[in-house]
This record gives structure tokens, C-alpha cells and sequence, in this order.
């Protein structure tokens, strides 16, 4: 029983896209930020519900790691919520998180694998490897420039 309601939730949040969507517009237009439980109690449907279905994003911020700005704050509040609502094996809906942290979905995607250790080694990447290494970088300094977790102690 629970699996097909399972089922369901993504079509029900589906139809309920444009109205979600509509409420977020018009809360953010006023106050440049989004009252979740205010969204939920207006349209009837579960905040997550909201957080999953919105599809406006005007003002979303960027988050691209930069290890001289990183901040463990805001990526401790995206993996808290993660962990909060997608526990496994329940996959991760970066729609939601992009809208709970009001922040670029891509981006959000790529730091949370970031945050896991994981890292696409591309041709880019190897070549700002040996760009800094040319430049008398150690193997530890570059790790930090590359991730959090390959260099950073992460406060616990």
C-alpha cells in the first residue's frame, strides 16, 4: 500500500505545479524570499510537496565552490535537509533542495556530490591539476581547490 501511494505523490505534485508555482511567484515578488509553510497552507499540499513541485526561480543564487568563500554553514543546511527528507532509499529531489536553499539546482547537484567526495575527473580538471602543480602548488593546497572534502576538516 504505501509503495503506490509512493506512486502517486509525483503525479499529484505534478498537477499541482502551476498553482505551487503561482504562490512562490507571488510570495517572492513581495518579500524576496519564500514562506514555505505560508505556500503549503495555500495550495494544500505538504511543504516538501511545494519545495518538489515549484518550477519559479527567479533570484536564485549561484553556488559554485570557491575555497577561499566556502562556508560549511550552508552546506551543512543542504545535506541536514537531504538527510531530513530523502532518506535512502528515497532519491534525492534537487528541485526541492534547489528551492529550499534558493539556490541554482545544477548547483546544488554538483556540491552535494562535492560534499559525498565525488569528483569527475575531466581533462579540465587534470589541467588545472598540473597548472598548479607548474606553479609550485602542493598536492594538498590543490586538493582544497578542488573540493571540501579533500583537504577541509568538516566541523561535526
Amino acid at each position: 500500500m504505501k509503495l503506490l501511494r509512493k506512486q502517486r505523490e509525483p503525479k499529484r505534485v505534478t498537477e499541482h505545479a502551476d498553482t505551487v508555482s503561482s504562490a512562490v511567484k507571488e510570495l517572492y515578488t513581495q518579500n524576496q524570499s519564500v514562506d514555505w509553510a505560508r505556500v503549503s497552507e495555500s495550495v494544500g499540499l505538504s511543504e516538501r510537496e511545494c519545495l518538489e513541485a515549484n518550477q519559479f526561480g527567479d533570484g536564485k543564487a549561484r553556488w559554485i565552490y570557491d575555497p577561499d568563500t566556502f562556508s560549511w554553514d550552508m552546506a551543512n543546511r543542504m545535506t541536514a535537509f537531504i538527510e531530513t527528507n530523502y532518506s535512502p532509499p528515497l532519491p534525492v529531489n534537487y528541485t526541492a533542495v534547489s528551492n529550499y536553499m534558493w539556490i541554482e539546482r545544477d548547483d546544488c547537484f554538483k556540491m552535494a556530490g562535492l560534499l559525498r567526495g565525488e569528483m569527475t575527473w575531466t581533462k579540465d580538471v587534470l589541467a588545472k591539476v598540473v597548472e598548479l602543480r607548474g606553479q609550485g602548488m602542493k598536492y594538498k593546497d590543490i586538493a582544497r581547490q578542488l573540493s571540501p572534502n579533500l583537504t577541509a576538516e568538516k566541523p561535526s
